[in-house]
């Protein structure tokens, strides 16, 4: 079929039509995010490419009135028609402008079929019948063809996490919302790995006026939606640009995969976090993608050694009592555990309450004696309590002196420190293991967690 004969041009031949209005016909396989341009207009970028040309990729540029009347590409191979696109050069490169005044569009779905799936047009857009048949044609012709998922030169996993430094990440998306006190937008992103743990900063005494917070957003999720979280790996926070509107509608892709472009690493509070730039653009990716069909398995694989091997491959500064414990992570407890059920977990103590001896234990009541863990691994924070004989078990009834040396030990404090909250100064905590015991709260409405059966090794 000859793209001239339908009107369309080929995108191998755009560059014999500088500074004209064509019609062209491709598959979407990157865009930018819809932002609002430097002026009115609201802007976003899409790269083409068809079965004349796949590399370099044409790409676009789209203004209109509204965000609404942007391409909100739904799917990885959807196929998009451009009317009365004006042919330019930029930086060598033929690309093309689309303008709200006298450009139309219209989105198609890419899953081979003899009819054109119209999904979503922009004003003015006027399908003509001739066209279905080429539509259809071009979605049969990309049947199976894995599309490029880009250059692999900024590509990174989450494992290797730079900070304020952009990078490019395969995830899959788990969910997006709005942060209200914020007043961003947020993605939820995924890879099957984990962050590197991070150096905590400030004073200990600071936990009891300013807790470190247990997750980025605001208010925590709904435990609804923690669910549908991954338990192993981390869950990134990435927080969209002021520029960035409306992602929940016009960013469709929540369970699928992707590669973010223009990511750049950040930290707040010892919790990694990302932001997406202004320029950020996306590339959907299919499930049987190289790249994704790499991670599913690595996470496979991850799950095998734990179940296997639990955390008898480590050593850590507390042994658990108990035998033929589960292993799981913090967001297995959250969100699956069972109450009244105790699960082992592999940890780090990022902050206490109360931070001194003094504050919280009683020689006349050791019974009385009750703290406030704030736990992490790479996929959760969670608040967890030691207290009574589980106190006393944990850190082996010690007097203070002997006590504060090993709670400082768990908090990662430099050894210049021990003994003193004064001034600010970096911590490193350890990895521990430790059981933890899931109960029901006082009122009924909520988990609490409790520390059991651990205990500190003698040094």
């Amino acid at each position: 079929m000859n793209a001239h004969d339908t009107g369309f041009v080929y995108i191998r031949d755009l560059g014999n039509y500088l500074d004209h209005k064509v019609n062209v016909l491709g598959v979407v396989l990157e865009f930018s995010l819809p932002r609002k341009s430097r002026g009115t207009d609201f802007v976003s970028t899409l790269k083409l490419i068809d079965e004349s040309q796949q590399s370099p990729e044409f790409s676009v540029n789209i203004f209109t009135k509204t965000i609404d009347h942007l391409p909100h590409v739904r799917s990885y191979g959807d196929l998009i028609l451009l009317k009365n696109v004006t042919i330019k050069t930029y930086e060598g490169q033929v690309s093309g402008v689309f303008y709200k005044d006298s450009s139309s569009f219209a989105l198609f779905d890419g899953t081979p079929s003899t009819e054109a799936v119209l999904y979503q047009s922009s004003p003015r857009f006027l399908l003509l019948d001739f066209e279905k048949d080429f539509i259809s044609h071009l979605s049969q012709l990309f049947d199976g063809v894995q599309f490029s998922s880009g250059s692999s030169e900024y590509l990174l996993k989450l494992k290797n996490i730079p900070e304020k430094t952009c990078f490019d990440l395969v995830c899959k998306v788990l969910h997006i919302s709005y942060d209200a006190h914020k007043d961003v937008w947020m993605l939820f992103v995924w890879d099957g790995t984990d962050v590197p743990p991070l150096n905590l900063h400030g004073k200990l005494e600071d936990e009891k006026q300013n807790p470190l917070p247990l997750q980025i957003e605001s208010v925590p999720l709904d435990h609804n939606i923690l669910r549908q979280f991954q338990p192993i790996g981390t869950v990134l926070r990435i927080m969209a640009d002021k520029t960035h509107e409306n992602l929940d509608k016009h960013f469709r892709a929540v369970g699928k995969w992707v590669r973010l472009l223009d990511v750049t690493g950040q930290i707040s509070s010892g919790i990694w976090h990302g932001f997406l730039k202004p320029s950020a653009r996306v590339r959907f990716l299919s499930d049987d993608n190289n790249v994704v069909l790499g991670t599913t398995m690595s996470v496979f694989l991850r799950i095998m050694v734990i179940c296997r091997n639990g955390a008898s491959l480590l050593i850590f500064l507390t042994v658990i009592d108990l035998e033929d414990i589960t292993f799981v992570t913090l967001m297995d407890i959250i969100t699956n555990a069972k109450l009244n059920a105790s699960f082992c977990c592999i940890v780090r103590v990022v902050a206490s309450y109360p931070s001194e001896a003094d504050d919280f234990r009683s020689p006349y009541c050791p019974s009385a004696t009750k703290m406030r863990l704030t736990l992490e691994d790479p996929t959760a924070r969670i608040h967890a309590f030691l207290r009574g004989d589980e106190w006393m078990k944990f850190f082996d009834g010690s007097p203070i002196d002997v006590f504060t040396t090993k709670l400082n030990m768990l908090l990662g404090m430099p050894e210049r420190q021990y003994g003193s909250n004064d001034g600010e100064f970096s911590r490193s905590p350890p990895w521990i293991q430790c059981c933890i015991e899931v109960k029901r709260s006082a009122n009924g409405r909520r988990k609490r967690y409790y520390i059991c059966s651990t205990r500190i090794l003698t040094q």
